[in-house]
């Protein structure tokens, strides 16, 4: 919303990203995930990260997916500790 984002206007919107090394494992953490998202209107999520964060995203998509939540989930590959393997050539 309009009212969120003007915190963070002008300022780069690093901030506004985050960061943590927390797995999603728990259905209480399922359930909270789903709740923010929803409270919060979001229509898309995008986690940025390694296999764990994508994972993450992976496993946040299914649960959404399965119980009507609107927020969709697209994982974007990024890696810093060299765990996401991929072919030396990706096909386009």
């Amino acid at each position: 919303t309009a009212e969120i984002m003007d915190g963070f206007r002008n300022t780069g919107g690093f901030d506004m990203l985050g960061s943590g090394r927390h797995k999603i494992e728990t259905e209480a953490q399922f359930q909270d995930s789903m709740a923010v998202c929803s409270a919060i209107g979001l229509d898309g999520l995008v986690v940025i990260g390694g296999d764990d964060s994508n994972t993450n995203g992976a496993l946040l998509a299914e649960y959404f997916k399965a119980r009507g939540c609107k927020t969709k989930v697209c994982g974007a590959p990024k890696t810093i500790d060299g765990d996401l393997r991929c072919p030396p050539h990706i096909p386009i």
